[in-house]
């Protein structure tokens, strides 16, 4: 089973970066709940605050100078399908990782290969470690309840709970640390809209586990999922490079700004004057025949 979050989605402005993770586990290990939250500046302190240390704290280790500027976080959790659809939404704009010349911004990215070190928690529920706190408890249970249970854990049949379990206990949504410099994405420029792009897919999922109660003939007649697939993006809305987790791009000086102006003002002046020239040359050639 293959699902796919959509795009962590990087923007880079002039003065700031703004982040976009739309989390998505899907699972039916668990016994959730229904429900949906937002978190954000409409909020109390003390609602946002264990969330957004977190960040801040992860961002500063990270790029040491940076900071986090705002915070939004949308939670819902549902089952319509017979899987839990846990997600996340978090918008986060940065400060402080870009260095603007005024005619150079460069970027510094190295804080989305993130790991937050402390919990992250919402109304007494774990946001980043939901395979410790949420995944690993269902799982112990069912190991507990079934004797003949099969296990598949990205890519691999072990023969007993024990790599599942371990591999569950150390599983986190906003655990980065493992994606690799962003200089080898994929690249995409383009000249003409002026912009780049680069995009990270990996090769499958994050975390992908299976656990099945099998038929006498070995076909699983019952199984239970839970299934981490992030993608990931950076856009840049210049002709951009980059080395390392470091993005650079070029932008216009107040008379660079001022040239297409300029130049429509000299356009529209030539116009003028081929169209004033030949009225006149055509007036006095009216003036000649009478």
């Amino acid at each position: 089973m293959q699902v796919r979050a959509e795009t962590v989605n990087v923007s880079i402005a002039a003065n700031s970066v703004t982040v976009k993770l739309n989390l998505s586990l899907q699972e039916n290990i668990t016994n959730l709940t229904d429900f949906s939250a937002s978190i954000g500046p409409q909020n109390s302190s003390a609602i946002l605050r264990p969330i957004a240390q977190p960040f801040n704290t992860t961002i500063q280790n990270e790029v040491p100078g940076a900071s986090l500027s705002s915070l939004d976080l949308r939670l819902e959790s549902s089952n319509n399908t017979g899987m839990w659809d846990l997600l996340e939404n978090y918008t986060i704009t940065v400060i402080g990782a870009n260095t603007n010349s005024g005619s150079n911004v460069k970027s510094n990215l190295g804080f989305i290969l993130m790991n937050l070190t402390e919990p992250l928690q919402f109304a007494g529920m774990e946001l980043d470690g939901v395979g410790p706190a949420i995944i690993l408890p269902a799982l112990e249970n069912k190991v507990a309840e079934y004797s003949n249970l099969v296990y598949y854990i990205d890519g691999s049949n072990p023969s007993t709970a024990l790599i599942p379990e371990t591999t569950t206990r150390g599983f986190k949504l906003l655990d980065f640390t493992w994606l690799p410099q962003v200089s080898t994405w994929t690249e995409n420029q383009n000249l003409l809209g002026q912009s780049t792009s680069w995009t990270y897919d990996p090769t499958g999922p994050r975390y992908n586990l299976t656990i099945g109660i099998p038929s006498p003939e070995g076909i699983l007649i019952k199984s239970f999922i839970a299934v981490y697939n992030p993608s990931f993006s950076v856009t840049v809305p210049a002709n951009a490079w980059i080395s390392g987790n470091i993005v650079s791009f070029d932008v216009p000086t107040p008379a660079e700004s001022l040239m297409p102006v300029i130049s429509g003002i000299a356009l529209a002046a030539a116009i003028v004057a081929v169209i004033v020239d030949w009225r006149l040359t055509r007036f006095q050639r009216f003036k000649k025949k009478r």
